[in-house]
């Protein structure tokens, strides 16, 4: 593992503790602390990040395929795409500052699974909410009405559980991510 200490003079390290309302003297605080203890939980975050990163890249390609499709073109498919393309740059960058022991890696990692797991839970529940944008009109003429809203309410609640499932799971994903974080 590289240093990734920063040179501070003493008196600067005394100032920065004495305003921070820390007794400690600078050789009692960098005493407290090793870098093993500040990176030690960097590796196993370098693991998730790549299967999250991965997993996105393909969700990123399929859905910019799906939108390139004449059938898939819709204003909701182009927002998912991009969204899906921004999380996925992140996603990288959070692996690099992961892998580079930088310690913006926890919060920006924070801040990306949180995002991604807010567009997911906002995703499943529009859809589970508002059944109108289900419509399966070549069916209408071959299914009776009761099996039409079955199916509706089916895909309501795959939605649903998508959206919680997904949600939730990005969101400790997040977390795990935070708990990386360096405490002052």
């Amino acid at each position: 593992m590289a240093n990734r200490f920063v040179s501070v003079p003493r008196e600067a390290l005394a100032d920065l503790l004495k305003v921070s309302g820390s007794t400690l003297t600078p050789e009692q605080y960098l005493a407290s602390i090793t870098e093993s203890d500040i990176y030690n939980r960097y590796p196993s975050r370098v693991r998730a990040s790549v299967w999250s990163r991965n997993i996105l890249l393909i969700a990123a390609l399929v859905s910019g395929f799906w939108v390139c499709l004449p059938m898939g073109f819709s204003i909701e498919g182009i927002i998912v795409a991009i969204g899906l393309g921004f999380v996925t740059f992140f996603e990288y960058r959070v692996h690099r500052y992961f892998c580079d022991l930088d310690p913006r890696a926890p919060s920006l990692g924070f801040r990306n699974q949180s995002c991604f797991a807010a567009g997911i839970l906002i995703y499943g529940l529009y859809h589970a909410w508002w059944p109108s944008q289900i419509s399966m009109p070549e069916f209408n003429n071959v299914m009776d009405p009761d099996t039409m809203e079955f199916i509706h309410k089916t895909i309501q609640i795959a939605f649903l559980v998508v959206g919680m499932v997904g949600g939730i799971s990005q969101f400790g994903l997040a977390w795990y991510y935070r708990t990386a974080r360096i405490s002052n």
